[in-house]
């Protein structure tokens, strides 16, 4: 009973934000219609073999080829719209191939412009994907750059392909298998040098860093705020218990923007996440060995859960995606703490970065063949 009336009341509040929502299209608009839309861009865009795609809260813009766009330019588009609305709600308006200027862009040193610290974060992130393409080749560059800080760069087409035929792309794309790592890092390396309080309070701190460099995704914000939940539940000395944290995460997402609803990378995410939780010990009853609740049961328990939304928004879905991910997951933590030294050492004495790339050759060569095989 205590839990419906959190639930009623959640449902009322989300109502309540949805309904305050204004439209983003003027009253005037026809399919006819150019709009111009100005915004200041605070993520990286995402680049394919012949366009760039812009991403500004429910806006897609899709440009025809490569456009000089970086985080923290104010740009002005000029084109026709596609809106995808709900009722009287505009959940995505996409804009295909419009014409931009850049009008201006937020100086993060001399002003303190919203966003203007995400901005700088993502400027940095950038610096640190140049120090890895220049120490290692493609794919291995932007694999090595997906894993470790979310961005997919200038990643070969086929290599991509490979990726979603072998049901591998979440690799790529900064999730909670990511966040997970990096505050057991942190509080196992701080936790006894500062103390548990100290210890609790860098970790979160962390995470919002992490999130924040990886681009703010759905799925890494998602699992920034359960893990941030579960670092102060730790410090309380209270049981964390997951299954309410992602509640907690999922409806905090949603009462800051109820349209996130609607996001194919949210949906994914809280999908996989209940699969984990629910699915995955149901998978443990079965024939146990190390290697298999290690790694395919979580995989299979997370494929099985968000199966419904890849059929529907794809109209297909990878059944060699348990097997491929079970071989290459065991090298990814080692990767990503590889990659973090290649640029931090790169960052200071490029020499010896290289040196320190090396040692990732054969771990992404052998993930880069697998997947290319298998895919």
């Amino acid at each position: 009973m205590k839990r419906l009336k959190i639930a009623l009341v959640f449902i009322s509040f989300y109502i309540i934000r949805w309904l305050s929502l204004g439209s983003a299209l003027p009253p005037n608009w026809t399919p006819e219609s150019k709009i111009r839309f100005t915004a200041t861009v605070i993520e990286q865009p995402e680049y394919t073999d012949t366009n760039t795609i812009v991403r500004v809260g429910v806006w897609y813009i899709n440009l025809r080829g490569y456009a000089t766009i970086i985080p923290g330019n104010r740009v002005s588009f000029v084109g026709k719209v596609e809106p995808k609305v709900l009722g009287k709600m505009t959940t995505k308006i996409i804009m295909m191939d419009p014409t931009f200027e850049v009008i201006s862009h937020t100086g993060c040193v001399k002003s303190y412009a919203p966003g203007c610290m995400r901005i700088w974060l993502l400027s940095m992130r950038e610096r640190w994907v140049r120090v890895l393409e220049k120490s290692l080749p493609e794919p291995m560059s932007s694999l090595a750059a997906g894993i470790l800080l979310g961005v997919k760069g200038q990643m070969p087409k086929d290599f991509y392909t490979a990726l979603v035929n072998t049901g591998t792309l979440h690799i790529v794309a900064a999730s909670g298998y990511n966040v997970t790592i990096v505050a057991a890092v942190i509080m196992n390396v701080l936790n006894g040098l500062v103390g548990k309080t100290l210890g609790v309070a860098f970790g979160v701190v962390g995470i919002v860093v992490y999130v924040l460099i990886a681009g703010a995704g759905a799925s890494v914000v998602r699992a920034g705020i359960m893990g941030s939940l579960t670092l102060v539940a730790f410090y309380f000395g209270r049981p964390t218990e997951a299954k309410r944290l992602l509640y907690i995460a999922a409806g905090i997402m949603l009462l800051l923007d109820p349209v996130m609803i609607f996001d194919i990378g949210f949906q994914l995410s809280f999908l996989a996440t209940f699969g984990l939780l629910y699915l995955e010990p149901v998978f443990k009853k079965l024939p146990k060995h190390s290697f298999l609740a290690e790694y395919l049961y979580p995989t299979l328990a997370a494929s099985v859960a968000t199966l419904p939304v890849i059929l529907y928004q794809f109209g297909r879905v990878s059944y060699i995606s348990p097997l491929v991910n079970m071989m290459v997951l065991p090298v990814v933590p080692l990767i990503m703490g590889i990659t973090a030294m290649v640029i931090g050492v790169g960052m200071i004495l490029p020499g010896l970065g290289q040196i320190i790339a090396w040692s990732l050759y054969p771990l992404l060569s052998y993930m880069v063949e697998v997947i290319m095989w298998w895919g």
